[in-house]
């Protein structure tokens, strides 16, 4: 039986379960063109289940065997090379609000209109929209005439969307330029904490570097970008998974040290559900006021008998704080090998006040999202494997926007167990996610 026989046969099968949980679970089978979301995929406040998620993983990554098993060798060449011109006509769409103005059209719009309203040319604007809707990203439903999809809509009345994406697809695509250099050169000095990596570069001012920048007072509108849309939206698409996919409930009443807890939304989300934890958040001083601001009233009282504190710490400096549970969310992956080691001994050294006590790691992890099987027929998807983020592809190239920016970079969990082991700490426990990050449990190495 050849490849693509296999792979066929395999896709028919994971494709009806697949059907069958999301329908059982859903009501409805999954669309494409009906311009409303999705609720048991779209819905970042639920997700899927394990086995369906699963199951979305292998599809997915079997789709793409399938579209580089058919694709001759030049033109797949030629579709890669030609990507970042993909980028740029989301990131065109997303300047120029496309989204907000086909809704404010009734939601179908043809070309001629839209680009009135918008006031652009409108052949330019056609072609970038051909390329959108050759992604299922909005939809010609006849000759320049153009709908909403189930995806364009995810564009549509978000400020937090939007402001990511133009984020990152006008610095990142900017910044990414730098990569190759930087790669002939892998050891050079480009940290969070330096001056050279461009996204800090940018924001940095009068010689200070970003971290320099960031924890001046004077500089809060920082803060402000983190809280009003761009961190907040993307640590949304995650949330649900972190809330679910851990056993928060097994610390009970613990005291949770959440280091370097910038807007601090995914802590005040976690002590809602689990009412018995205590928690410090630790950031530099106008992150932490922020978060002040930023506490619901329902979480008022706990802060009030002390159970949820604020505490201004650099974690390149010794730890002020004690806690059973040390957290860490998309920290460590702004820096060099070399940063994280500060950072993690100094946390190692404050933990061994508290030998019980351990440390959660919230990254993501990457690694390789296939293993080339020994047999020439078998299926992508059966050779994922573990010890690593679900979708693994999104997971490695999110690595390289992590680079560009910061200087820093997404690791892989041999590279995370290296430098926990050089820290004096060591790994008890992963925890894979339904979304693109997982959890990784730590302990002193000397208990």
């Amino acid at each position: 039986m050849s490849m693509l026989t296999t792979l066929g046969d395999t896709l028919a099968q994971y494709l009806r379960q697949l059907d069958t949980k999301l329908s059982q679970s859903n009501g409805a089978p999954p669309y494409l063109w009906d311009a409303t979301p999705y609720s048991g995929l779209d819905d970042t406040g639920s997700l899927p289940s394990p086995e369906a998620f699963r199951l979305i993983e292998k599809i997915r990554l079997d789709l793409k065997a399938v579209e580089a098993l058919i694709t001759p060798t030049h033109f797949k060449l030629v579709e890669l090379g030609l990507a970042p011109y993909k980028v740029a006509a989301l990131s065109t769409a997303v300047a120029l609000n496309v989204a907000d103005a086909l809704t404010e059209l009734g939601g179908e719009a043809s070309l001629h209109d839209l680009a009135t309203r918008l006031d652009t040319n409108e052949h330019k604007l056609g072609k970038i929209m051909r390329v959108l809707t050759g992604e299922f990203i909005f939809q010609e439903v006849s000759k320049d005439v153009f709908k909403h999809s189930r995806h364009s809509i995810g564009l549509a009345g978000s400020l937090g969307a939007r402001s990511f994406l133009a984020f990152i697809t006008n610095l990142g695509a900017k910044s990414a330029i730098g990569i190759p250099n930087d790669l002939s050169r892998p050891d050079t000095k480009h940290s969070f904490t330096e001056q050279t990596a461009p996204f800090v570069r940018e924001v940095s001012k009068d010689g200070k570097t970003f971290l320099e920048y960031f924890s001046d007072p004077n500089n809060s509108e920082m803060v402000t970008l983190a809280n009003d849309g761009i961190v907040g939206w993307l640590n949304q698409l995650t949330r649900r998974a972190l809330l679910t996919d851990y056993p928060w409930a097994e610390l009970g009443k613990s005291t949770v040290v959440d280091v370097g807890c910038g807007p601090g939304d995914s802590g005040i989300d976690v002590m809602k559900l689990y009412p018995d934890l205590n928690w410090v958040f630790q950031d530099f001083g106008p992150v932490v006021e922020s978060v002040k601001k930023a506490l619901p009233s329902e979480l008022k009282a706990r802060e009030q008998d002390g159970r949820i504190t604020y505490v201004e710490q650099d974690y390149f400096k010794p730890n002020a704080s004690k806690g059973d549970v040390w957290y860490l969310r998309g920290v460590l992956h702004e820096y060099s090998d070399e940063d994280v080691l500060k950072i993690l001994s100094n946390l190692a050294t404050t933990m061994g006040q508290t030998p019980a006590s351990k440390m959660v790691i919230n990254e993501v992890f990457v690694a390789s999202p296939v293993i080339a099987s020994a047999s020439s027929t078998s299926p992508p998807s059966e050779n994922i494997p573990e010890s690593q983020s679900a979708l693994a592809d999104m997971a490695n190239t999110m690595t390289w926007s992590t680079f560009s920016l910061f200087g820093g970079k997404e690791r892989s969990y041999e590279e995370y167990e290296k430098l926990l082991n050089q820290a004096g700490l060591r790994i008890s426990r992963f925890f894979r996610f339904r979304t693109f990050t997982v959890m990784l449990e730590c302990e002193l190495a000397s208990i």
